[in-house]
């Protein structure tokens, strides 16, 4: 009975002591909050009701969260030199402008501190370091790091802010270690390996990014040592997640405060060959572009490549696309943008054909890289943030709102100068050669290849003339305006005065009172963009009667205004 009565009161105290340090843990792990790009922010609003307005639900549901500014989580680690950083994984920081931290304690009582910034991220290995911007040092201690490796079957525990019908909270749980050292496939189809990763069954939601995986230790702060940083869950298995290990967070580290030079073009060159080295995969590889995107590129790009995406890409790109944004709007932008210099690239299926023609440094500090692709010229521009070298334009597409504007304009400007329509009608003046002056109907279906339907009918002479009509019209753009000449095959009816009271003069008998004709047509139309569908038509046709002795081939010229839809 005493030995009962001893294990239940150790058994007690273990869990009270457990209790007590996963509280103090609250001071050292934080709940990070983004605050995007003053244009993200705008562009998602836009982006967000245009969604909604085409049936995207669920992205503009995400846009919404997102804009509420939560995103992962996060543990302070103090240097020996006494600075404080934050430690973290990169996606949760991506695409941001300033970030900030709050550490909630048991009570309800939260501490924030605003006006984080990137210092080093590493993107393959998803980790990135941020720092105090007004260099204040908030804490006298981080959290430890463990010196033993992680061990299959331990208790782990993790911590971090896990989401909640849209509101982050704390969560601590528990599990334990069930592979040590995982490697994962790279992607579904690539036999490329990543990692290794700690496996591991500790819950972990959206929003545990970036927080720490923890072993119990003694002697160190709140009682645990950091073995880990989660990272990734399995989607359709139970329990699998996964974690960066310390070793390779203790590498980052080093590298993110390293004071040995830098070879900047050695860092540039291996860039942009690893760019050129995915660009030649066999498939889609506009996932591939948007890791390499700046903040400023994707933010300025966004509304111009989605208005594009929704008017031009095929529906498998549009849905999956969509499910990034549902993810991750600020992904799903940087995929739009990706999806359009993709799309310029492109002159056919299969893989995409790109060389390197030259790397000189920039004004900026940064690097111009010239491409080769398909035999054509195009120059970037490279800027290094965070340590990581990312594209910051791409022929027209760039991280300055100046070609953006211009190009909405033109954009704009295109869709008012309309040489397409569904169908049109058009009417006007026609002279009849040698039956006089009279007037001219017309309707068109599709475009550029056309088929319609033409009436003629003279004033003087009682002519009609009405036929069908196949023909192809070409549209010249120049700015503001546009020129489509025109050419026509048809074949009609005509009847006259004449040929219905018929003419002895040219038979013995009356004529059959309608006559059939071939005729041609060719003539130029023009429309501007200040009043899009409304254009003016001039042309000649000559009519080729046969089966007639009253009614002679003859010339029509005409002048027409005509609107298409």
């Amino acid at each position: 009975m005493l030995r009962k009565c001893v294990l239940i009161i150790m058994l007690f105290l273990a869990a009270a002591f457990c209790f007590g340090q996963a509280a103090v843990l609250r001071d050292y792990v934080g709940l990070i909050s983004i605050r995007y790009h003053p244009d993200v922010v705008e562009y998602m609003g836009k982006f967000r009701e245009t969604f909604e307005r085409r049936g995207y639900t669920a992205a503009a549901r995400s846009i919404e969260n997102y804009l509420r500014g939560l995103s992962g989580s996060g543990f302070v680690y103090v240097a020996p030199d006494g600075t404080c950083y934050i430690l973290t994984n990169e996606h949760v920081v991506a695409q941001s402008d300033t970030l900030s931290i709050t550490f909630e304690r048991q009570d309800g009582a939260k501490t924030t501190y605003d006006h984080l910034k990137v210092l080093f991220v590493d993107e393959e290995k998803d980790l990135a370091l941020l720092y105090f911007d007004t260099g204040v040092r908030p804490f006298t201690e981080g959290l430890s790091f463990s010196t033993e490796p992680a061990e299959e079957g331990g208790d782990i525990f993790a911590a971090g802010f896990p989401g909640l019908a849209n509101t982050a909270i704390w969560q601590f749980s528990r599990g334990t270690i069930s592979n040590a050292a995982v490697r994962l496939p790279r992607s579904a189809d690539s036999n490329e390996t990543i990692g290794p990763f700690i496996q591991h069954t500790a819950q972990i939601d959206p929003g545990n990014s970036g927080g720490p995986l923890l072993v119990a230790a003694q002697g160190v702060p709140a009682g645990y040592a950091v073995v880990g940083i989660n990272t990734l869950s399995a989607i359709r298995r139970q329990a699998a997640n996964f974690a960066i290990p310390i070793d390779q967070v203790n590498t980052f580290i080093a590298a993110a405060l390293s004071t040995e030079p830098v070879n900047e073009r050695e860092m540039i060159a291996r860039k942009v060959d690893d760019f050129m080295r995915g660009l030649r995969a066999n498939r889609a590889v506009y996932d591939h572009i948007s890791g390499f995107l700046s903040p400023a590129c994707t933010a300025t790009n966004a509304e111009f490549a989605i208005a594009e995406l929704l008017d031009r890409a095929p529906r498998m790109v549009l849905e999956d696309i969509d499910r990034t944004f549902s993810n991750n709007p600020v992904r799903g932008m940087a995929a739009a943008v990706a999806w359009y210099i993709e799309s310029s690239m492109r002159t056919g299926t299969g893989p995409i054909n790109i060389s390197l023609d030259s790397i000189d440094s920039n004004d900026i500090g940064g690097f111009s890289v010239v491409f080769n692709v398909n035999g054509r010229s195009v120059q970037s521009e490279w800027v290094r943030e965070y340590g990581v070298y990312r594209m910051d334009s791409y022929g027209d597409m760039t991280g300055d709102k100046t070609l953006l504007t211009e190009r909405q304009r033109r954009r704009e400007q295109d869709r008012a100068l309309r040489t397409d329509y569904d169908f049109s009608v058009s009417a006007g003046y026609a002279h009849i050669f040698d039956y006089g002056p009279g007037i001219h109907g017309a309707l068109r279906l599709s475009s550029p290849f056309t088929y319609g339907l033409d009436i003629f009918y003279g004033f003087t002479e009682g002519y009609i003339n009405a036929g069908v009509v196949l023909g192809y019209a070409h549209p010249i753009r120049l700015e503001t305006v546009a020129f489509m000449p025109f050419a026509e095959l048809g074949m009609s009816i005509i009847s006259t005065n004449d040929s219905r009271k018929g003419r002895p003069e040219y038979s013995s008998k009356p004529d059959f009172p309608f006559a059939f004709a071939f005729n041609m047509k060719g003539g130029l139309m023009f429309t501007s963009s200040k009043v899009p569908g409304l254009y003016a038509r001039s042309f000649y046709s000559h009519n080729f009667p046969f089966a007639s002795d009253t009614i002679k081939h003859h010339g029509i010229v005409g002048i027409s205004i005509g609107y298409g839809f």
